[in-house]
This record gives C-alpha cells, sequence and structure tokens, in this order.
C-alpha cells in the first residue's frame, strides 16, 4: 500500500477477528498486549468486556497523566482502543470505563493495573496488510498515529 506521510485517515481491509478469554488476576493491558504480540497484529482495533477488581486509568492534563484509581468489584462497561507501533514495539491505546456496584462509572486512559477478576474477553479487528505507527509529537508531548 503506498502511503502519504503526514495524512489524517488511511484505510485498510480487515484481517482476522482474534477472540481471546484473558487470565483471572492478570493485569489488563499486559494481557492485551500479550495477544497482541503472539498473534502478530500490527495494526487494528479492540474491544474488551468484562470485570476487574482493580483499576488504574488516567486523565491528561497539562502534557502529563494524573492518575485515578478505583477498588471492585468494577464491571467494565466499555473499553476500545487501538493497536499500533513505534520504534519499541506494540502499543496499546485504549480507554476503559468501569462501573462500581451502584451503577456509579468512572473511566479514562487504561494503564497498568486494571486486575482481571473474575474475567475479561478481548475482541481484535485486525488491519489487514498496513502498519500503523506512533511517532512523538512536540506539541502535545504525546506519541499520536503517523499516518
Amino acid at each position: 500500500m503506498e502511503r502519504v506521510k503526514n495524512e489524517m485517515a488511511v484505510e485498510a481491509n480487515i484481517g482476522r477477528i482474534i477472540i481471546s478469554r484473558l487470565r483471572r488476576k492478570g493485569d489488563l493491558l499486559n494481557e492485551i498486549l500479550k495477544v497482541v504480540e503472539e498473534r502478530k497484529v500490527s495494526a487494528g482495533a479492540l474491544m474488551v468486556i468484562g470485570a476487574l477488581s482493580h483499576a488504574k486509568f488516567g486523565i491528561y492534563v497539562e502534557g502529563k497523566y494524573e492518575v485515578n484509581e478505583r477498588e471492585g468489584p468494577l464491571e467494565i462497561v466499555s473499553c476500545i482502543g487501538n493497536i499500533a507501533e513505534d520504534e519499541s514495539g506494540k502499543i496499546i491505546h485504549a480507554h476503559i470505563n468501569v462501573a462500581d456496584r451502584n451503577g456509579k462509572c468512572y473511566g479514562g486512559h487504561l494503564m497498568n493495573g486494571c486486575i482481571i477478576d473474575p474475567t475479561a474477553e478481548l475482541i481484535i479487528i485486525e488491519a489487514k496488510d498496513i502498519r500503523i505507527e506512533r511517532k512523538l509529537d512536540e506539541e502535545t508531548g504525546l506519541k499520536l498515529l503517523n499516518l
């Protein structure tokens, strides 16, 4: 696929759809990354449902993430994101929403420290024949999609 750098959008065909039950007591972000690496997914979209005993997520404010944590039981109401790469390897960029037993929701950028309990189910929709990379953007300080 021929690409012009600095485009705002690219197209790809759908490759595989990967469905995985993630390991109980595992770190959600690490478990997603493990499936991505094992299945050699270079680019795609992901969705997760399930539950956590502990949640950790961030809100990006003035150049850094402010971290929030919640103790469970917590239901994963929504977790969506994308899969890309940089010079160091695969990058999972996902946001998560969790609800407590009263239905109150919390959420933000998925961070390490979300502990799966009792289960989490991952679906990956692979983008076929494309490599999406992230590159540091000096203005925001974030690794943005470099299309």
